[in-house]
């Protein structure tokens, strides 16, 4: 391995490190889990590219080595590890502060922001996987459909119907 693809490799793992994890901890609510997804997906990356692999895109490289480690994690574990971090994120501290600042207008407009940001938080398990993830990767971790289309091995067209259909599936789940 030559310093360019070491430099490229470092250059990732700082661009990327944290949004990785917040993608596993969302996926999985663990604390501990998320973090060893994380760095086995570096090790992973790590091991191809000192394999003589190269990469074009780190970014959803890095995505698609994570996603498959959640998909053997969710195998291995087939618990309901989303729903527990749905039910155990209460929106009570969040609220009293929004409380302690601003008008009674401003308070309720975020009270209804948050209660409705709750309601789509407890909805998201009741969506079909593939809605799900294409909903994670796209809101939650900002990818693109094209960066998307790579993670999961679809083209660009099923990301953006799975996006769209997702969406809608939300609204008529929230009722909105």
């Amino acid at each position: 391995m030559d310093s360019r693809e070491e430099k490229a490799f470092l250059e990732a793992f700082e661009a990327y490190s944290d949004a990785l994890y917040r993608h596993a901890y969302f996926r999985l609510s663990d604390k501990e889990r998320a973090y060893d997804l994380a760095q086995d997906t570096f090790l992973k990356a790590w091991d191809y590219v000192a394999g003589g692999g190269t990469v074009k895109q780190y970014k959803s490289f890095l995505y698609h080595i994570l996603h498959n480690l959640v998909i053997d994690e969710y195998r291995r574990k087939k618990s309901g590890s989303l729903d527990a971090l749905l039910e155990n994120e209460a929106a009570a501290p969040a609220i009293e502060e929004m409380l302690s600042e601003g008008s009674v207008r401003e308070t309720e407009e975020a009270y209804d922001e948050v209660a409705l940001v709750e309601t789509i938080r407890s909805r998201i398990p009741e969506l079909p996987d593939d809605y799900r993830v294409a909903l994670t990767l796209r809101f939650i971790d900002g990818l693109s459909t094209r960066e998307i289309a790579e993670v999961v091995g679809v083209s660009e067209n099923v990301v953006s119907v799975r996006i769209h259909r997702g969406v809608a599936k939300l609204r008529i789940l929230c009722n909105v």
